[in-house]
């Protein structure tokens, strides 16, 4: 497991950014726009060898001779990278995948115990539920497990759950759109958007999401539609307004459901981004 401690100047990632390498040299996750990713996937064999975590510096703020990759970052990266095996049980990492189960975020040791330097604050994945599988969720859902979201899909029709399920490895379940509320504890998700197409089913969902305490909540249609799903709603209405994006996305262009589904994703990720920094 590869850390960034702290950077200096202009670098592709910020501190607490990580990544995986195994012992072949695959890895998951990205520091440096791929950079640095091929020397440190071969420094990682050794360090997975000894078990010893190691700090280095990749300074290439116009040091390209030093390591010889011409990459004119101009910037400097500070890194740990520490080993992760059955012998200590994937240990931070096991416990910080078991911590993340039932809480936003959680607070990872970044080396052993006899040279604990700190800690990294985790946040959880974005929990997403669709509510609705037709042709114009297959690419929000590309987009959504590519952006590494936790996506659950729910659908009454069994046609459309069918496949969305042969073109995706996504959790995708067919159940009456009035059994929502029983069939998922919404609870656990950060945000639904709800793009089923059908006026009733959209009316279920928004009355259910209306009980839950998602705090993003999108809608598909224009704006006469919701207006007319919220007038409906009745009281349950006043309980949605803050948390309802109607038409959802943020406006960027282009026509289709990928486009669509791009600026549903683009306004997903700008409500729960909390990276701050240039």
């Amino acid at each position: 497991m590869i850390t960034v401690l702290s950077t200096e100047g202009s670098t592709y990632s910020k501190m607490g950014s990580q990544m995986l390498v195994n012992t072949v040299g695959d890895f998951q996750g990205m520091l440096s726009g791929g950079c640095l990713e091929g020397d440190l996937a071969e420094r990682s064999k050794g360090i997975i060898d000894s078990g010893i975590a190691e700090v280095m510096t990749y300074d290439l703020r116009g040091d390209d001779e030093v390591f010889g990759l011409g990459v004119g970052c101009e910037g400097a990266i500070t890194i740990l990278i520490q080993s992760l095996s059955g012998e200590n049980d994937y240990q931070p990492f096991r416990a910080l995948l078991k911590a993340l189960e039932s809480a936003p975020e959680a607070d990872m040791p970044l080396a052993d115990t006899n040279s604990e330097i700190g800690v990294s604050r985790i946040k959880a994945p974005i929990r997403l539920l669709i509510l609705g599988a037709g042709l114009d969720a297959e690419p929000l859902v590309t987009f959504a497990v590519t952006l590494g979201w936790e996506v659950n899909v729910s659908d009454h029709r069994p046609a459309s759950v069918s496949r969305l399920k042969k073109t995706s490895d996504v959790m995708v379940n067919c159940m009456p759109y009035q059994d929502i509320a029983s069939g998922f504890d919404l609870s656990r998700f950060d945000a639904a958007i709800v793009m089923s197409h059908n006026l009733d089913a959209d009316r279920s969902y928004l009355s259910a999401l209306a009980e839950s305490s998602i705090e993003f909540i999108g809608l598909l249609g224009p704006p006469h539609r919701r207006e007319r799903l919220m007038r409906e709603l009745g009281a349950a209405a006043d309980s949605l307004r803050d948390r309802l994006r109607g038409p959802v996305g943020k406006r960027i262009g282009g026509r289709g459901p990928a486009a669509i589904a791009l600026e549903i994703a683009a306004e997903l990720q700008a409500h729960f981004s909390i990276d701050t920094q240039d």
